[in-house]
């Protein structure tokens, strides 16, 4: 396997892991594509949705391609000073993606990608990435200001898998995005509006329920609804949406599970807990969905 990373514009980078084209003797074949991004509140880069989820779609039979998108801090110490140290704002990472998605499929023979099959896929704040590119990958304010001109539908991904995204930042009711007490949400908005008191309008760019259009991909989506940190009523409410449009979607909302497991199993549990196999069967009905999609 060849792992290699990539530069994306100025800031951004793509870690691509990209399993040996041979998969049998003789036999080679273009494999399907994830491009991850992590979560993190748009402030750091999650450890456990990063390099093991990659390595176990890799084992699935996906190439992966882990975007290392713009985010609030350079480095984790810096994230103590309680401001960001960065200029970069949101939309800037979904701008990243769209780059990556340009730039892998202008390079598909050489990341050995089927670029009919590349699929986006996010935790939390990286789940509010791709679903910001899966409704708006075709909005003129967003592609107008990448470095191409996209040809037809060529940002136009398989579909996104989203585990427990954070569809609305400013979610209403007491989730710790929207606490006034917690510093990462005075942080995020930083990032995301670069005030700490943004705008009914600049709140509702950001709400992914009002975005959903005939244009949106296909989505697998999972939250949990004991979630205290981002608000699973606004994941229903987008997949109400994603109906509405007639955009296909398969959906499971467990009733147990929080935040932030990642891939659920021993490897990154912080607690007995976080070590659940319930959960952890995300992974093999994602992996079944994209498949399904692309056969």
């Amino acid at each position: 396997m060849k792992i290699e990373t990539y530069p994306i514009g100025q800031e951004a980078s793509l870690t691509a892991y990209i399993p040996d084209a041979e998969y049998g003797y003789g036999l080679t074949r273009k494999r399907p594509g994830i491009l991850l991004a992590p979560g993190g509140a748009y402030l750091i880069h999650a450890t456990r949705e990063k390099e093991g989820v990659a390595l176990d779609f890799v084992a699935r039979g996906f190439n992966v391609y882990i975007l290392n998108y713009s985010i609030g801090f350079t480095d984790r110490p810096s994230k103590e000073v309680n401001q960001c140290c960065t200029d970069s704002h949101y939309p800037k990472p979904v701008l990243e993606m769209l780059e990556a998605i340009h730039w892998l499929k202008a390079n598909a023979d050489e990341m050995n990608l089927n670029s009919d099959a590349l699929f986006l896929m996010g935790f939390s704040a990286g789940g509010h990435l791709c679903a910001s590119v899966g409704t708006m990958w075709k909005d003129p304010k967003l592609t107008s200001q990448l470095s191409f001109i996209p040809e037809q539908d060529e940002l136009k991904a398989a579909g996104m898998v989203l585990g427990y995204p954070m569809i609305h930042p400013m979610s209403e009711g007491k989730f710790v995005v929207n606490d006034p007490d917690e510093p990462d949400a005075l942080l995020m908005k930083d990032f995301l509006f670069d005030t700490r008191t943004p705008s009914r309008e600049q709140m509702e760019e950001t709400d992914l329920r009002t975005k959903v259009c005939k244009e949106t991909i296909p989505a697998f989506i999972w939250h949990s609804t004991d979630d205290t940190v981002v608000n699973p009523a606004n994941t229903t409410e987008f997949v109400l949406a994603l109906q509405k449009h007639g955009i296909d979607c398969q959906y499971h909302l467990f009733d147990h599970g929080g935040h932030g497991l990642g891939l659920a199993n021993d490897t990154y549990a912080r607690t007995p807990q976080e070590d659940d196999r319930e959960i952890a069967l995300w992974r093999s009905l994602a992996e079944s969905w994209m498949k399904r999609r692309i056969a």
